[in-house]
């Protein structure tokens, strides 16, 4: 069992991830909308005209989810990759994969690995 943390840097993208993390079995994920304070902080932002932006600056989607196996995460990026998002050469998402040693969930129970 793995814990699964995407960072979503483009979020045009969004939908597209979403459906690649279904297309694989990766299911019960968290999307949680945040914001990347260094762009946000950098970025020259005029106190007037910053309210009417249509783009928000440094915004991006974080994506939680388990995956029962490394594989689903490769695919995942192959699944992106087809569908024509240039994954390796553009910012548009970080992907990180971390062994989980104990998950409790109401129809799992709880499990150590």
């Amino acid at each position: 069992m793995y814990f699964l943390f995407i960072k979503i840097v483009d979020v045009d993208y969004k939908e597209d991830v979403t459906m690649a993390l279904e297309s694989v079995g990766i299911t019960k994920a968290s999307y949680i909308e945040s914001w990347n304070l260094e762009k946000s902080l950098t970025d020259e932002i005029l106190l007037f005209t910053g309210f009417f932006q249509r783009e928000k600056i440094g915004q991006q989607i974080i994506i939680t989810a388990l995956a029962e196996e490394k594989d689903q995460v490769r695919k995942l990026l192959e699944t992106l990759r087809i569908a024509g998002l240039d994954i390796d050469h553009k910012e548009i998402l970080r992907v990180i994969l971390m062994p989980v040693e104990m998950v409790f969930d109401w129809d799992m129970g709880l499990k150590e690995f």
